[in-house]
């Protein structure tokens, strides 16, 4: 019998940089097709309310279409772009730097669950669509409170799926009806995308998740689905680090 789960079809974490790398000039094209993509990543980040002068940290920040979001509410603040696809980096520097003052936007390639930044040093952090596929949740967010400043905002922008049958049918009719087949004929690949698809079903649900947040010191936690057809499995997660 086959197995479907993550860890069998992207046999170590450390190839999926190099799945992403594989398919990073034609990854803008799938996402162009999944209708209101753009739109709900901007959502999320005017759901943090920024003044607008911060330094944020957009990380799992892929072809640069989240850090295009974050700069968009940012115009007297600075993103630094995080991701540990070299390839997706480059397409986001070639898509940004054209049209984003340098002084503004830089991108590194690093990974996210051994971010090396200093403690306390990012005023916001935004991670879309990445939380899931970090090996171990909890370190990762650990991590992620270390070096928010006090009073510094998260967002996450993550699919989660309740623990329900109905909510996991409704991702797999999703996943394997349609953005499987149309990022095959995208991309070319659909390894990476099948790998997605199962990382959400073995993601923590909604609560689970804002449980985890609340557990590891986050406080004014608020959780919001997204519209339309992704109401049932995309949502809005933000938290924020104490003052005190």
């Amino acid at each position: 019998m086959t197995d479907y789960t993550p860890d069998a079809l992207i046999q170590n974490k450390k190839e999926i940089p190099s799945e992403f790398n594989r398919i990073a000039k034609r990854y803008d094209l799938a996402t162009s097709l999944s209708q209101g993509y753009q739109k709900d990543l901007q959502t999320s980040v005017d759901r943090m309310n920024l003044k607008g002068n911060e330094l944020l940290a957009d990380l799992c920040c892929g072809t640069g279409k989240s850090t295009i979001a974050c700069l968009n509410n940012l115009p007297n603040g600075k993103v630094i772009g995080v991701d540990n696809s070299e390839g997706m980096l480059q397409t986001a520097r070639e898509n940004l730097y054209i049209k984003f003052d340098k002084d503004n936007v830089r991108f590194v390639q690093q990974d996210v669950m051994n971010l090396d930044m200093n403690d306390n040093s990012l005023d916001a952090i935004f991670m879309a669509y990445g939380i899931r596929n970090m090996p171990d949740f909890n370190k990762c967010v650990r991590n992620l409170y270390r070096v928010l400043k006090p009073g510094g905002k998260i967002c996450f922008h993550e699919y989660s799926i309740h623990k329900s049958f109905s909510s996991k049918l409704y991702w797999e009719f999703l996943g394997y009806f349609l953005i499987i087949p149309v990022a095959g004929l995208t991309t070319g690949s659909t390894k990476i995308f099948r790998y997605l698809i199962k990382s959400v079903e073995t993601f923590l649900s909604p609560d689970e998740f804002t449980n985890l947040l609340k557990k590891t010191g986050f406080e004014n936690i608020n959780h919001s689905p997204l519209g339309s057809w992704r109401k049932p499995i995309l949502h809005t997660f933000i938290a924020q680090k104490p003052l005190r």
